[in-house]
């Protein structure tokens, strides 16, 4: 009875720290944004500083006095209420008897030029008015964080999972499941509180990037009223240091129209903005635009449903385990092979499935490292991969590429079963015949790609000989991809035969002899016993051979660079250049998608066809 208790007060614990989990997973969620709003609203007050306050006669650091003047003016502004506070050197200018910055602090912040924390502010340069040297700073207080989940939906959905849990948790051991109804209740249940929880998530970032636009747009409106007279084009550029200056935020100034002072959330040519009007003078507005930060809250829906998701999963576990405890055996086996099992799990998890559930994410953004806006575009990007007519080219240059497979292997399958001996001679052959395979592939591109070249070139040179002109390999697009083909047929010729040699092996001798008695020749042997048991190494080798073909990179990155006139452009090299030349991750990750699933249909294709008629005894 004691085991059962255990037993019971583990799964208990799981239902309560899953919950918990997914509490904090929120509450620093939005802490994050919270920091980025201070982090924006520092950053922005400084370039306003900057901007209005005038220079020392003869210097391009600020008037004392008159940057004083403004830092208690900014404290006075109706509606501002960040907690601010601006130094001149270490000295602070808003609360006097305040506390300075220290020499490292400063000297610090002059050398990294960016926005630091000291302790719960954030920290923005102040640059003098050549923008050349920092001369000061501005610091902007983070908001205390909310009690997480404080709405009443999320306190219903927390009551709800613990009640659920609880209940689950109590049948452990007594034959209760995932599956009853009280387990899918409970999961239920969990499901709900991680989606309150990414609620609460998206709440703080569309708040913070709300304060964000209404405190700058009060600067906004102030500058403009320090600044001399002008139009609103005029005061567009003036004033747009203030909002370009807030990091992440993808701040833009531009001539608006009267609206009324709610900011608001709009999507112009596939990109989300949120935006609010200044009013800069009579007739005169300014529409101030940001990036909404909810919009790329995706990846904090995939942790606050996986944490409260661990609740039901971990009963399930627990219950299962409990069930076993009669047979402590087997447990101890199974809880045995997992523990081998863990490493080469944690592997694939962190470097394969991480990395697709991310491709997935990139697919449905506008994500480059040129912008900061990472922007949730839908399946605008396939669209984009079905209209582009170089992804089309590329995918006909890939499948022409792959013509090379089926002769690959038929010259494979010739050489093995001319090397199917045991000799020195033979074993120095298929020695011979796998060095290429085994080599560096950067090296092996490097001589062919002397072998091919017009004017010393191996090959053109034996040309000469039998009266042929010299032929440009990879400069005519007629021939380039006919070149990178041969490349691959003459390394892969190497790996297939060693394959082929393995299935020659596995091949009873008594068939070969029974067939012979019976009075085949050599190609009856081949074409009647060799070739139908060597079918399940042959559709191995055609299936690793066409995915290897539309993977081919490197080859044509070397040889060709995709060229000439797109004559090699092949696909995962569209993807490539995609990525990291133009900068275009969310283009390049749809693409990947695509040829996924162009890999996924083929294969797939290929054992429906082929594999029923394979003997794999």
């Amino acid at each position: 009875m004691s085991t059962l208790r255990r037993w019971r007060a583990v799964a208990g614990a799981v239902v309560l720290l899953t919950a918990l989990a997914t509490l904090a997973a929120a509450r620093r969620a939005a802490g994050r944004y919270t920091r980025a709003t201070a982090e924006r609203l520092a950053a922005t007050t400084a370039a306003y500083v900057s901007l209005v306050s005038p220079a020392l006669r003869g210097s391009s650091d600020y008037s004392l006095p008159r940057l004083l003047i403004q830092a208690h003016a900014l404290r006075l502004l109706a509606g501002w209420d960040p907690d601010f506070e601006v130094y001149h050197g270490t000295a602070p200018l808003v609360e006097a008897t305040g506390r300075s910055l220290t020499p490292a602090q400063f000297e610090d912040l002059r050398r990294r030029e960016t926005v630091r924390w000291i302790g719960r502010r954030a920290l923005a340069p102040l640059r003098d008015r050549d923008d050349w040297d920092v001369v000061g700073a501005v610091a902007v207080a983070a908001e205390r964080g909310r009690v997480a989940l404080p709405d009443a939906l999320a306190v219903g959905a927390l009551v709800l999972a613990l009640l659920a849990g609880w209940l689950v948790a109590r049948s452990v051991g007594g034959g209760g499941r995932a599956g009853t109804p009280g387990g899918l209740g409970y999961a239920a249940a969990a499901l709900l509180l991680g989606l309150a929880a990414y609620g609460e998530v998206r709440h703080a970032a569309a708040a913070g990037t709300e304060r964000w636009l209404t405190q700058t747009r009060l600067l906004v409106q102030e500058a403009a009223q320090r600044l001399p007279a002008a139009d609103a084009s005029t005061l567009a550029v003036g004033l747009g240091r203030i909002a370009r200056s807030a990091p992440g935020a993808g701040g833009q100034l531009t001539v608006g129209d009267s609206a009324d002072a709610a900011v608001r959330f709009e999507r112009r040519g596939g990109q989300a903005r949120a935006v609010v009007v200044a009013r800069v003078g009579p007739g005169r507005w300014l529409a101030l635009a940001a990036s909404p930060a909810q919009a790329v809250t995706e990846s904090w829906l995939a942790l606050c449903i996986g944490l409260a998701m661990l609740g039901p999963l971990g009963l399930w576990a627990l219950g299962w385990a409990a069930r076993e405890r009669v047979r402590p055996q087997r447990l101890r086996e199974t809880l045995t092979a997992w523990g081998f099992l863990a490493p080469a799990t944690a592997h694939l998890a962190v470097f394969s499935f991480a990395p697709i559930l991310f491709a997935l994410v990139l697919s449905v953004h506008h994500w480059s490292l040129v912008g900061p806006e990472k922007l949730f575009v839908g399946l605008d990007n396939l669209v984009q991969v079905a209209r582009d007519p170089l992804i089309w080219l590329s995918l006909r240059n890939t499948a022409l590429y792959t013509l090379q497979v089926p002769v690959t292997m038929a010259l494979a399958l010739g050489v093995a079963l001319v090397l199917h001996r045991h000799t020195r001679l033979v074993w120095l052959a298929r020695t011979v015949f796998l060095l290429p395979y085994v080599s560096s592939v950067v090296a092996i591109a490097l001589v062919w790609q002397w072998m091919y070249r017009p004017d010393v070139g191996l090959l053109n040179h034996v040309l000469s000989f039998i009266g042929v002109g010299p032929v440009d390999w990879l400069g005519n697009p007629r021939t380039a991809l006919l070149a990178v083909m041969l490349v691959s047929v003459w390394v892969q010729v190497g790996y297939q035969m060693v394959v082929f040699l393995a299935g020659l092996q596995g091949i009873p001798r008594a068939y070969l002899d029974a067939a012979v008695v019976d009075g085949a020749n050599a190609w009856q042997r081949f074409w009647k016993v060799t070739f139908p048991l060597l079918k399940p190494v042959t559709l191995f080798v055609l299936v690793t051979g066409i995915i290897g073909s539309f993977q081919v990179f490197t080859y044509i990155y070397v040889l060709t660079d995709g060229g000439p006139l797109h004559a090699t452009d092949v696909i995962v090299y569209r993807i490539y250049q995609t990525a990291w030349e133009f900068l275009q991750f969310g283009y390049a990750s749809a693409l990947a998608l695509v040829l996924f699933a162009l890999l996924f249909g083929v294969t797939w294709a290929q054992f429906r066809l082929l594999g029923r008629r394979v003997d794999y005894a």
